[in-house]
């Protein structure tokens, strides 16, 4: 199940940070694939991490170039990433100890998350760090 396809509009014209979307999206795919599969709770569970983990990664590598570049919006941007990362924790650890948690919830909020990120937060940075080249 495709939950979420790369479109060129979700391009910000920065290799790094569109690989890491593409990558992102790639996850949200595999969690609504395996949800739709009902797949084990395990196996969805490890994907969700696999998120976490790339989502970290990813984050880390903007904030870097945030910082190293000076970007006036850095801190606001960092609360973006440091609030998806901890409802997305939330969410996991509610998942792993329930048998009831509703993992369409958690497709909706990533998937409407990464766009909104991308169209305004991401495409600002990756225009500022174009100006600064």
């Amino acid at each position: 199940m495709e939950w979420i396809g790369w479109d060129e509009k979700y391009a910000t014209g920065h290799a790094g940070i569109d690989d890491g979307h593409r990558k992102l999206m790639d996850l949200i795919n595999q969690l609504a694939d395996g949800m739709e599969n009902d797949e084990p709770k395990e196996s969805c569970s490890n994907t969700l991490a696999q998120f976490i983990d790339h989502a970290r990664t990813h984050f880390h590598a903007e904030e870097q170039l945030m910082d190293r570049l000076q970007y006036p919006k850095a801190t606001e941007h960092k609360t973006v990433h440091a609030n998806m990362l901890n409802d997305v924790l939330a969410f996991k650890n509610s998942y792993d100890a329930s048998d009831t948690t509703e993992f369409i919830t958690l497709l909706v909020v990533l998937d409407s998350w990464l766009k909104r990120d991308i169209s305004t937060a991401d495409k600002a940075l990756a225009d500022f760090v174009a100006a600064a080249r």
